[in-house]
Order: structure tokens, then sequence, then C-alpha cells
């Protein structure tokens, strides 16, 4: 027996508008991708060649599916290239691989997939700048929270997640724990890292070598002297906070909340993201549906100050002004980074390594309580103790409390105190200065150098030329020189008239 299915036209209008919704919706993404189907998967052989003509910053080849997010060769500065997952009604790049050495934009570079993600430079195989190293998998999905990962067959695992490898910036709901990689700032001078009890801002000297702290937040709740009690992770809530939780808990009781502008008024529905600034701040953004621009909700240090280098190497930074001076000169220089010194990348522990030294009164450091003091009577004595020491860069004296604060790396911004008995000592190197000079001198060297052979050639070619005249004309009737010299008549000059002499009769 056989039935059939009649529909209610009422049902059948449904369908269609529902059908029409459908396919308008797929031609806007259509359009929206260049007129493909975007790409939501990466399966093994997958091979993606960037643009070196590219007009754009971005150049997507992987989309999440809700359209907001896309994986792609992603430009940094005026000719590095790098892979970053982005967030595209902003263009804000929230993930970047950042390999050691970048690519350059100009040449050729692919991104493969075949088990795991490989970001090459060069012709064939070419040189390899960044993988995702051991682990394996069958594909490659964006999800819709941004995060990046390779799945296995039928979903079986996750082998690598992006959220594992932060660059500069966390999303919502991603874990920032003790085994993770530190926050380092896109200019790579910055770092966030998390302790165990405790998240902290370093600057980072030396490749990372050395890393003085300059900010620190601890768990309220949080017991360091309990050495058996677990250590803390961080994750960026979208009800406008950040948590501190103790790893292997349940994850919905916090040891601390860092609260954002925004956590009064309940504001759902938000993007959000933190980011370690190039200025060395740690700041909560979000973003809304309709927004031209991300909205600041949260920085770490608010006076200007307080920032580590706000106005540049041997900068000294007055609060309440707009306007930063050099410790070298006491120059202003406006509010923006000073070029009072220029960015030290070596130590002063080198072979031959010297220094002047600058010193000024009524200056500080805003986060001294994060640098190794000693206690002495006097200041001589504190400058003493950082002279000798070829890993000291300077010191302030506190005359009040005796306190010797030591400087061990390059002297950044310090900070104006109107206060008379703080001093500070500081070593300004020697050799750059000694090798500017040294090429200035040595370019002005080799530019006399370069006219005296000049001069003396041209000299030398026409006293040749005068010695072989007078030998031709000495073989060609005896002239001496004195009948050389002697004048002649005008009449003499006619008689030596050729067809080629432009004196005519």
């Amino acid at each position: 027996m056989r039935r059939e299915c009649r529909r209610d036209p009422a049902t059948n209008v449904v369908v269609a508008a529902a059908l029409f919704f459908v396919a308008c919706a797929a031609l806007l993404v259509e359009e929206a991708c260049g007129g493909e189907e975007p790409v939501t998967e990466l399966s093994n052989g997958f091979t993606a060649t960037h643009s070196a003509d590219a007009p754009g910053r971005f150049e997507p080849f992987l989309y999440a599916t809700n359209g907001v997010f896309a994986l792609g060769f992603f430009r940094v500065g005026a000719s590095s290239l790098d892979l970053a997952v982005v967030h595209l009604p902003s263009s804000f790049p929230l993930w970047r691989a950042t390999p050691l050495r970048l690519a350059d934009w100009s040449r050729p570079a692919t991104l493969s997939f075949d088990g795991r993600l490989v970001l090459a430079t060069g012709p064939g195989a070419g040189t390899v700048l960044w993988s995702t190293l051991n682990p394996i998998g069958d594909s490659v999905k964006l999800l819709n929270s941004s995060e990046l990962v390779i799945r296995l067959f039928d979903e079986r695992g996750t082998p690598w997640r992006s959220f594992h490898s932060p660059s500069d910036t966390l999303v919502l709901d991603q874990n920032f724990t003790l085994s993770t990689p530190p926050l380092i700032s896109e200019n790579r001078r910055f770092a966030l890292r998390l302790g165990k009890t405790y998240m902290a801002l370093h600057m980072e000297f030396y490749g990372g070598r050395t890393r003085p702290m300059y900010w620190q937040h601890t768990a309220l709740m949080a017991q360091p002297e309990n050495g058996t009690e677990p250590p803390v992770y961080g994750r960026l809530d979208g009800r406008g906070f950040f948590g501190l939780y103790l790893q292997g808990g349940s994850g919905n009781e916090s040891v601390d909340r860092i609260a954002f502008d925004t956590f009064p008024r309940n504001l759902t529905g938000a993007f959000r993201r933190m980011t370690l600034d190039d200025d060395g701040n740690l700041r909560a953004y979000y973003w809304t549906d309709g927004s031209k621009d991300w909205t600041s909700d949260y920085q770490a240090i608010s006076e200007q100050c307080e920032l580590p280098t706000s106005c540049g190497a041997y900068g000294l930074c007055v609060p309440g002004q707009a306007a930063c001076q050099c410790l070298v000169n006491s120059t202003t220089v406006g509010t923006t980074s000073p070029p009072c010194a220029a960015v030290e990348t070596t130590d002063l522990c080198g072979a031959g390594q010297k220094f002047d030294v600058v010193r000024r009164s009524r200056v500080s450091l805003a986060y001294k309580e994060r640098v190794p003091f000693e206690t002495y009577e006097t200041v001589a004595e504190c400058e003493e103790s950082c002279a000798e020491d070829c890993t000291c860069w300077g010191a302030l004296y506190n005359g009040a409390s005796g306190y010797c604060y030591l400087i061990g790396f390059p002297v950044e911004t310090v900070v104006y105190e109107a206060d008379d008995r703080k001093v500070g000592y500081f070593k300004v190197r020697k050799a750059r200065q000694s090798a500017a000079r040294a090429r200035t001198m040595s370019s002005g060297a080799t530019a006399a150098t370069v006219v005296l052979s000049l001069v003396l050639a041209v000299a030398g070619a026409y006293v040749g030329y005068w010695l072989w005249e007078r030998r031709r004309r000495r073989r060609a009737g005896g002239v001496g020189m004195e009948q050389e010299l002697t004048p002649r008549p005008y009449r003499d000059l006619k008689s030596m008239d050729s067809s080629n002499n432009s004196f005519k009769s």
C-alpha cells in the first residue's frame, strides 16, 4: 500500500521562504570571500601561498563558521610576514604564530598542513619559520571562539590548540596557566607571566635573559605560605572581569577577581580581549555589534609615569606634567619617548666596556619595591657598590632611609620626586659614542685621502705630460728650457699656422 504525503500550502510557503533566506545568506558570504565559498576546514595536503602584491595587510584562507574570525598571512610592520587569527570586524590579530625569524613579505612563503601546520619561506621545502611540532592531526578548524585547533579523525581528540600558545592576547574563556607561555608584546619588550599565586609584568632585556618586574597582582585568597596548595590560573570572563582560580578546582569559585569598568553594568554579549600593549601596559577591551573600534575597559597601570618606558631610555617622567626630560642633559622633549639615548641590547661586562657617569637629584623608580636594594649610610657607598659591579647600570639612593636600589638592567624611565634626599647615579656607555666618533673621523679621513689622491694623480699626470713634451721637443730641435721660456713675436705664431690652427692671418 502506497501512502502519499501531501503538504499543507502554508507549510510550502514557509519552506520556500526559509530556502530563499538561506540562499541569500550564502550569496552574501560568497561575496565577502571574493565570490568563493569560504573554507572552514583544512585537510591533509593543504597548501596556501601568500601573494607579495596583495593590496591588504591580511590574506585569509580559513574562516570560522560565524564569519567573525579568519586565519591567514598577516603583515607585520613594513615588510615582515606572520601567520595570524584576525578579528575581521576590527582587523585586530588575536593570535599570531610569532616565529623567531619573521618572513619577508616580498619573498615567497607558504603554509602547509600534512598532519601539522608548517610556515616556510623560500623555494621548494624552503626554510621552516614556525610549525606545530610534534602533534599530528587530520584536519584544522577555526572555532567560533577564535581558537585554532588541529583535530583527529572523527573529532576523537584535539592534539594542538592555539589557546595553549598565546602571543600577546587572551580572549574569552581562554585559560592562562603556570605552564602556558607568557604573553609577549608585539615589540617583544614586555611579558605577562603567571606565578604560583600571582600574575606579573616584566621588562625583557637581552632576549629575555634579564626580566625585571614592574607590576604584580597577587590573588587575594591564595595562600603562598601553603606549599601544598595548587597554583592559580587566570581566565577572562564575559561578565567583565579577569578571574584567578585554583588549578584542579571546579573552576566556578575564584580566589580573586580583577573587575573591569563594565563589571557593575553587567554588560553581556560583548566579545572581550586582554592584550599586553607595546607600552608595557596590560589592558582589557570589548567589542559589541555595531562597534567601530575597541572600547578600553581596564588597564593595569593607570599613571603614565608608572609605565617603565614612558619617556624612553635615560628619560625622566614628571608626574602631572605633559613633558619628559632627558637624564643626561635635562632637555625637555615632550610627551612621547624622547631620543635621549638608544635602547641598549648588551650589558656592561664585556672587555673594554667604559662608561660615563650621570648624577641627578630628585629621582626615583615607580616600581622600586620590585628592585633589589641594600642599606648604606652615605650616597658615596651606594654609588661605589654599583660602580664596582659591571651588571649594575645605576643606583638610586634615599638619604632618609639609607636604601640603595640597584638597577641591574639598562636604564629606562625614572620618575621625578620633589625630595633632595633622593639621588641617582647612572652609567652611560662610552663605546657607542666613541664608535660614532670613530666612524665620523674615519669618514673624514677617508674623504681627505680620496681628495689628496686625486690631486696627486692630476699633478702626476701633468708632470708626466710636461716631461714627455719636453723630451719630444728636444728630439725635434734641441730646444732648451731657456729657449722654450723666451717670448716669441706674433709673426712666429703665424708661421706655425696650419689648416687645423685656429689662428688666421
